[in-house]
């Protein structure tokens, strides 16, 4: 792995230290960008400004926006109440295959394309989610309504739970919102009916820090601070 397209050394302070960037970043941010462009076939770079478009594109644009605006319209439209629906059949075997895909890739260490996978199914999940438009069936047909939230908060649940070797943190704040405790390695279903305390997943970087964290690492390594 090279930095910025240089190569990597500790001596002349040319590398991201890692108790220095958990100051400043989501743990998570940090995996996803590592794990997304591994170098499992190839050299990889870890470069600043893919790493923080990055986060504002697939962290928080599609997997963050999923969950928000999922539980924030139930949370404003159902009083946090989880519409009680059976689970539509396709996306039950949507998730069941998810699993087994995904546990095959992490048996055989294809993390990269493990998670993949799993952003694959979260950008199809944002695509249904628009294409139900609950905010126009909340209006015109309540009971499609509950359906697409129920299914929307199936997905989630099992991304949370999908995403944990990957992503324990945010995985974590979803369980807690949802209040499942599920850990096995298989499709699971929230129990409870109501959710918790509805927070944004990520934050937003601001684009601005690129240039922050070039000065600083050109600083670190001439030996200009630290």
């Amino acid at each position: 792995m090279t930095l910025e397209k240089k190569k990597l050394s500790t001596s002349k302070n040319w590398a991201v230290w890692v108790p220095d960037i958990l100051e400043r970043y989501d743990p998570d941010s940090i995996r996803y960008f590592l794990t997304i462009n591994a170098p499992e076939n190839r050299d990889a770079d870890f470069s600043w400004k893919e790493f923080i478009y990055s986060h504002n594109s697939e962290l928080l644009g599609a997997y963050g926006n999923l969950v928000n605006r999922t539980l924030k319209f139930i949370e404003k439209s159902f009083d946090g109440d989880i519409p009680d629906k059976e689970i539509t059949s396709n996306i039950q075997d949507q998730i069941n295959r998810l699993y087994s895909e995904v546990g095959l890739c992490i048996e055989t260490a294809a993390f990269k394309k493990g998670l993949e996978k799993i952003f694959e199914y979260i950008r199809f999940s944002n695509k249904y989610f628009d294409e139900q438009q609950p905010w126009k069936q909340i209006k015109d047909d309540l009971e499609s309504c509950k359906q697409t939230l129920a299914d929307c908060v199936y997905i989630i649940a099992n991304l949370a739970q999908l995403l944990s070797p990957f992503l324990p943190f945010s995985s974590e704040k979803v369980k807690k919102m949802i209040n499942i405790k599920e850990t096995e390695w298989r499709a699971c279903v929230e129990k409870s009916r109501h959710l918790s305390k509805v927070e944004p997943l990520f934050e937003r970087i601001d684009p601005v820090k690129i240039e922050e964290e070039l000065e600083r690492l050109k600083k670190r390594s001439a030996n200009e601070i630290d």
